[in-house]
């Protein structure tokens, strides 16, 4: 027997509205219009009751159908009386509404006045630097602390952090590095040959690896690898309550969390940097060797010629600097990581994003120092 709907009114304007038949996805439902004209065309309706008459069988679409109908009393301000169906529907029925209203609760939360917005933005805006602050002062006292001698880093944590961020490091950096010196040298000699210059593909390679790209592409890549791993490991250790633990035991997370991975990648960034400008130098190479008649003599004399030792400085303070910001930032985000999965993957996303930003400002503010001091 094929779905049925029928709206009646009974004394006192009382709409009865009765079910029958077999109610299933796969075959089509009565037209809710019906009803909801009905409804609507009476001035005084003195309440609505649903019943079963003959129901044979039914699914979600029962459920969703008679949810409009409860929605369009609602909005009418009509009582409606649901004792005439089957208990399993009821129930659903209370289900389906309390969750309309909660999402109708919540949607209004969410678009409340402007100036509540801006309440909250603040509020969370006040909160991130709260905890931005707390955690500089925490690493500043940290660092002040292990200069005494005081702080209680692991060694064997240390070497085992510093094997991550360097060895493990080298076969990605000189990949990168290489390719990278390998597509400036041919751009460099498209243009430079035209005038009969191409042995200053030599100069162009050396000094923009040793200044800037060397820097940068291991800053990049070290954000991508070892800062969102910082931010995953700490972010699950919050996720499992083993940050907590270490607080409730008296153990600094400054001390032994922060601290270790801050040294080791500060320290071996400039090693890295160095590392990928040779590889980059050498990429360089071999594009010119490929593409002009420079000997390999040639070039690593006009290198030579080319690199002062105020490039080979500027390269090691800068990877030092690079160093001391990704692993930073990676910890800090790691310890503003909430308490679900969710929450890691966005903490160690918003790792890499600002180390990313953080290199390249921080590289303009370099180059217009070391412009203005002439190095």
């Amino acid at each position: 027997m094929a779905a049925v709907a029928e709206l009646k009114f009974t004394s006192g304007n009382v709409a009865q509205v009765t079910i029958s038949g077999s109610w299933s996805l796969r075959e089509k439902s009565p037209h809710l219009k019906r009803c909801e004209d009905g409804i609507r065309s009476k001035a005084s309706i003195g309440g609505i009751a649903i019943r079963a008459d003959n129901l044979e069988a039914w699914d979600s679409s029962l459920i969703n159908f008679l949810v409009k109908i409860l929605k369009i009393c609602e909005s009418k301000k009509l009582k409606v009386d649901v004792g005439g169906m089957p208990n399993g529907i009821q129930k659903l029925l209370n289900l389906a509404m309390i969750q309309t209203d909660g999402e109708l609760e919540s949607r209004e939360e969410k678009t409340k006045t402007p100036l509540m917005f801006l309440q909250t933005c603040l509020s969370i805006a006040f909160l991130r630097w709260k905890n931005l602050v707390q955690f500089f002062g925490e690493t500043c006292i940290g660092f002040a602390t292990f200069f005494r001698g005081k702080a209680h880093v692991r060694a064997r944590e240390f070497l085992v952090i510093v094997q991550e961020v360097s060895v493990k490091a080298l076969p990605i950096v000189a990949l990168i590095s290489f390719l990278v010196g390998l597509i400036i040298a041919f751009i460099s000699v498209l243009q430079l040959a035209q005038f009969g210059a191409a042995i200053y593909v030599a100069d162009l390679v050396g000094i923009a690896m040793m200044r800037e790209m060397g820097c940068i592409m291991t800053g990049v890549i070290m954000s991508g690898r070892t800062g969102a791993a910082f931010a995953a490991t700490i972010g699950t250790m919050v996720v499992n309550d083993e940050v907590d633990a270490l607080k409730t035991t008296g153990i600094s997370n400054t001390d032994f969390l922060v601290l270790p991975r801050i040294f080791a990648l500060t320290l071996t960034m400039p090693f890295l940097c160095m590392f990928s400008s040779f590889i980059g130098i050498l990429g360089g190479m071999c594009a010119s060797i490929f593409k002009t008649d420079l000997t390999i003599i040639q070039y690593c004399t006009q290198t030579v010629n080319a690199i002062y030792i105020n490039d080979f400085f500027v390269g090691i303070v800068k990877g030092g600097f690079f160093g001391l910001l990704i692993a930073t930032i990676g910890c800090l985000k790691g310890l503003e990581c909430g308490h679900s999965a969710e929450d890691v993957g966005l903490a160690t996303t918003s790792a890499v994003v600002t180390s990313i930003t953080a290199i390249i400002t921080a590289d303009a503010m370099f180059a217009m120092l070391f412009s203005s001091l002439g190095v």
